[in-house]
Order: C-alpha cells, then sequence, then structure tokens
C-alpha cells in the first residue's frame, strides 16, 4: 500500500511546510483535523510550534486527544515533531502545569540559562548534533555519521524510562531530541527544517 500520511491539524504551527516535506520525497500527505478522515491515512503526523497549554486545549476542543491515544495504541506509524513531541508526554511545566496526551511517560521542562555556571541563550534556536542510542539503527538509514538538524525550543522532554530515548544532543547539557517506542516515534527538532538529512528522516518514517 503507498503510504498516505495524514498531518493533524489544530492550529498550532508548521503544518504547510510539513506537507510540503512529505511532497518532496514523494509523499502524499492531507492536512485535517477530522477523526474520520485521519483514521483513512497509513501515517500520522503531529507537529506543532506553540504552546503546551494551548495546543492540548485545542486538541481537546477538536476531539482528538482519544484518537491519537487510540493511533498511539495501533500498528499504524506515528511521529511527534517538536511541540507534537512534547504533547505525548504527562506533563509540562510550561507556563504552569499541564497534562499531556500521556502517551509516552515523563514530562516537558524548560532549559535554564545556566548550567554549572556558564550561561546559554534559550531558546535553544539553530543547529545541532545528534547521537543515536541505537546501534545500525535503520530509521539513520542515508543518513551519514551524527547528523545535524535545526531546533527551535525553550522546552524538552524528560523521558521516565532510559529505553524511550532515540536521539540525544547537548546544549548546556546532554537532553533528549528523540524518543522511540514500537510505532510511535517524536522529533524535538525539525526534520521538515533540516535539509537533506530531515527528508531523509522522513523518507524512513514512511518506510515503516
Amino acid at each position: 500500500m503507498e503510504p498516505r500520511v495524514g498531518i493533524v491539524d489544530y492550529q498550532m504551527g508548521n503544518l504547510r511546510s510539513v506537507q510540503k516535506a512529505i511532497e518532496r520525497i514523494g509523499g502524499n500527505a492531507i492536512i485535517s483535523s477530522d477523526r474520520d478522515e485521519l483514521s483513512k491515512v497509513t501515517h500520522l503526523i503531529l507537529p506543532g510550534v506553540g504552546a503546551f497549554g494551548d495546543a492540548i486545549a485545542e486538541l481537546r476542543r477538536r476531539q482528538l486527544v482519544e484518537f491519537l491515544r487510540e493511533w498511539s495504541e495501533s500498528i499504524k506509524p506515528f511521529l511527534g515533531i517538536c511541540l507534537g513531541m512534547q504533547l505525548l508526554f504527562d506533563t509540562s511545566d510550561e507556563g504552569g502545569q499541564h497534562d499531556g496526551l500521556g502517551i509516552l511517560p515523563g514530562r516537558v521542562v524548560r532549559f535554564e540559562r545556566k548550567d554549572h555556571g556558564e550561561s546559554y541563550k534559550v531558546p535553544h534556536m539553530g543547529w545541532n548534533q545528534v547521537r543515536s542510542t541505537r546501534p545500525n539503527d535503520s530509521l539513520l538509514s542515508g543518513i551519514a555519521g551524527d547528523p545535524y538538524v535545526y531546533f527551535v525550543h525553550s522546552y524538552y522532554v524528560e523521558p521516565a524510562r532510559q529505553d524511550l530515548v532515540w536521539l540525544t544532543a547537548d546544549y548546556g547539557h546532554s537532553f533528549c531530541a528523540a524518543v522511540r517506542r514500537g510505532n510511535v516515534l517524536a522529533t524535538q527538532f525539525h526534520p521538515e527544517k533540516s535539509q537533506r538529512d530531515g527528508l531523509q528522516l522522513l523518507a524512513n518514517f514512511l518506510k515503516l
């Protein structure tokens, strides 16, 4: 079956840029908030740019929370991007305490402006290198070495289980840059803005 990608529309960010990236690698993608329409796709992407509290409220308003939880328990591939990654977790400290989707155990916390006495800028913005925790990583097939990818974020995830951590990066300290559990994977960085390596990662996702 030819992959058909559903991009979840909840009015929080980079929908069209993700769709364009999928189209650039020869994929077919729709942007929708309709559960019936999204249930017919083979791959699902939850993108996002913005505030956690607003995002989870919008997903609830559109009655997408249970749909996303049920999808995550299926065998169909699911990719979260940036805020879409953070929403998969239990809670976030952004702007107070907010409950997330609870698909993955853990929390979302803010970068401190100092680490071991050294200052660094928040948000973390720009190109940074990621490293895989998994040998012979099939999702990095066609990507040489430890690639540089594009980040824009002030918060990052702290998974409750170390085996969820897929990719790591350094910014002040080592942090989780991507997670993976079965059919569910998510990146804190933007593959759609990460040029060739990002497009290759999306292409590998479509092969799942």
